[in-house]
């Protein structure tokens, strides 16, 4: 039975929302008044378990909606705890399986050492609704897998993995005899970004989140809606704050509703949109500016935060710029008027001298500080920089890359060239198979030189953000994947200008086919071949999720589990 007329009210508009996206109710918790629902897609099935895709409803407070959380998904948080246990294999390059061990050992124990110290600072939002969770899980099943600790390594862990992988920061000095490329980072997201007449009018925002399933997330992924509540009376387990201090200050006055994508028990965004028409996504980005001490809020945490209270891409990115980072990665903001930017982040450094970040055999051929400060394109912000929709790249950095790549070839013996139109609007620099990126001593171009679009893969653009990928460790970290991620880069940017000449804009199943130049379905058959199979051999698994974000009629669509699964929509505005 349930508290109250109002929430019964609100369960039949619930319902009915679910019900027009395919949905079916299935579950329903009440907490302090407010209301938890699972729902199950009547016709989406995952190919390897059968079982409908997901979706689930909390609102209240962190700590409700947490509460809520683990009182629908126990079982699914709890095979989260699994994934927090494999994921660090994901990143260990090693062959040799005496360094394997040795490599898993110390990341796991670094990992879980740094997270208690990351986790006393992050702000309450996130904490008591982790703690909402481990409480809501405890309720539901007593003798639950679900712990405390794995469940704040599930949401802190990455972030402190790439610190210390990407700068080396730890492991040079704790575990003799390790290299950069016994590392094997899964990075290999895309995004862009099509607004205006390129869009018909409209905005779309799609963007492949590619990352290790650890044979878990293709099951768990979901669509989660958050109805938060102003906290002026505390959380709702005896712990109160003061709305308007702290990180986030007066913007907890006002938390807007906002759709997610994650898992249970993760309760950052893999990408998420809010009722203001704002979504964000974020890409990896190896650089060296990267803070293991103060790993401070990065990634799936801050774009849940960006999204929770932006009102406008501007003032996601405002938001961003203000919190406290230590990690590099790369943000894609968007908004349904149209404006977009993707911000380039790292540690909240006051600005640095980027040159001392570049290899030293490198740093008499690129760009000096004065050269820097004449040529600035972006604001350095606490460590971000933004890249926007209008953004004009400063030509004169191209001139440096002759001499970049024929130091390269020089020092490595190596061939590698630039063809003649390397650096055009919709060339390569790497064309299929090729592999010409001299390491990542070079500047990348920009190839977009429209206002009403965006692409990234992962890597920078902005001249000084590339010099953290410079870095002696860092670069070789990256390895052969520069050449990946340059080509991906300009093969998406080559599609979508494709696109635009053959149909003179941009339509919702473009967008998803766009984003999903990669699949097995497509022309790149073979790009995924040795991700993970089904169960029986015969289906691929997506490893992480694409979606496509319809931002003026704010529906989002989204692809994951198995590249034979159907894709799953919802429309958030049925719900609030």
């Amino acid at each position: 039975m349930y508290r109250s007329t109002e929430s019964g009210k609100r369960l039949i508009r619930l319902a009915k929302a679910f019900s027009n996206d395919g949905f079916e109710v299935t579950r329903t918790v009440v907490y302090n008044g407010r209301l938890g629902i699972t729902a199950e897609s009547r016709t989406v099935v995952n190919y390897d378990t059968g079982r409908p895709k997901r979706a689930y409803y909390v609102e209240g407070t962190p700590y409700e909606t947490g509460f809520l959380m683990g009182k629908l998904a126990e079982d699914e948080i709890a095979r989260m705890m699994d994934f927090t246990d494999r994921v660090v294999f994901s990143f260990i390059g090693s062959k040799v399986l005496e360094k394997m061990k040795l490599v898993q050992g110390i990341l796991i124990k670094v990992v879980h050492e740094l997270s208690k110290k990351t986790w006393q600072k992050m702000p309450p939002e996130i904490t008591e609704e982790i703690r909402g969770i481990y409480d809501g899980c405890r309720s539901r099943n007593p003798k639950t897998r679900v712990d405390m600790q794995r469940l704040i390594v599930l949401n802190t862990g990455i972030d402190i993995l790439c610190s210390v992988i990407y700068s080396g920061k730890f492991l040079k000095r704790t575990l003799e005899g390790i290299e950069p490329e016994d590392f094997d980072i899964p990075m290999m997201c895309n995004a862009f970004v099509a607004s205006g007449r390129s869009a018909g009018n409209g905005c779309f925002f799609g963007r492949d989140f590619t990352f290790p399933s650890a044979g878990v997330f293709q099951d768990t992924c979901a669509y989660i809606l958050y109805s938060p509540v102003t906290p002026g009376e505390g959380y709702g387990n005896g712990n109160k704050y003061d709305p308007v201090s702290g990180i986030l200050g007066e913007r907890r006055k006002a938390p807007i509703r906002f759709m997610n994508i994650a898992a249970p028990g993760m309760v950052g965004s893999i990408a998420a949109m809010n009722m203001k028409g704002v979504a964000l996504g974020v890409d990896m980005s190896p650089g060296a500016n990267c803070d293991p001490e103060n790993v401070g809020i990065n990634s799936l945490i801050m774009t849940r935060l960006c999204v929770q209270y932006g009102k406008s891409a501007e003032d996601a990115a405002a938001l961003m710029a203000e919190l406290p980072k230590g990690v590099s990665w790369l943000y894609i903001i968007a908004d349904g008027t149209g404006r977009s930017c993707i911000g380039e982040a790292g540690a909240s450094w006051p600005e640095p001298d980027f040159t001392q970040y570049a290899d030293e055999e490198y740093r008499p051929l690129l760009p000096d500080m004065e050269f820097i400060r004449s040529h600035a394109s972006a604001l350095y912000r606490n460590g971000v920089m933004f890249r926007w929709n209008d953004y004009k790249y400063p030509q004169e950095y191209l001139a440096f890359n002759r001499q970049l790549w024929d130091h390269y070839n020089m020092k490595k013996k190596a061939d590698k060239f630039i063809y003649p139109d390397a650096f055009d609007k919709t060339a390569y620099i790497n064309r299929v198979g090729d592999s010409n990126c001299p390491s990542t001593y070079y500047f990348a171009p920009q190839r977009e030189d429209s206002d009403e679009l965006l692409v990234a893969s992962n890597h920078c653009i902005i001249p000084e953000m590339r010099y953290f990928a410079m870095h002696r460790w860092t670069q070789r970290v990256i390895g052969k994947r520069t050449d990946d991620i340059q080509w991906r880069y300009d093969e998406l940017n080559r599609q979508v200008y494709d696109r635009l000449a053959e149909k003179g804009s941009i339509g919702l199943e473009d967008a998803k086919e766009l984003i999903s130049f990669l699949a097995p379905s497509g022309k790149y058959k073979d790009y995924y071949a040795d991700n993970p199979r089904s169960s029986d051999g015969k289906e691929t698994r997506i490893e992480g999720c694409v979606s496509v974000f319809d931002l003026k009629n704010m529906a989002v669509e989204s692809h994951y589990g198995y590249y034979c699964d159907e894709w799953v929509r919802i429309s958030p505005a049925w719900y609030f």
